[in-house]
């Protein structure tokens, strides 16, 4: 599963303030204007957070409970 989106949120938090605030204070309407999975929206919209770097924070944790397929090494 990919989590491009879920980049891109955090990444325009980081560069505008207005969008963080609402992310923040909104998050479930805020998402509604991304491409996410259900599990993707699920997950973001359970966090409940007071900054963006706790916000991030939870996110990380969320990410690292994800299984990522790894890509096989090529044998010579």
């Amino acid at each position: 599963m990919a989590h491009e989106m879920v980049q891109m949120i955090i990444g325009t938090a980081i560069v505008d303030a207005r969008f963080r605030q609402n992310l923040l204070k909104n998050t479930v309407e805020v998402l509604r204007d991304f491409e996410l999975t259900p599990e993707e929206s699920e997950a973001l919209a359970r966090i409940q957070a007071d900054t963006l770097h706790g916000f991030a924070q939870e996110v990380q944790l969320w990410l690292n409970t994800q299984t990522i397929p790894r890509v096989p090494t090529p044998t010579y």
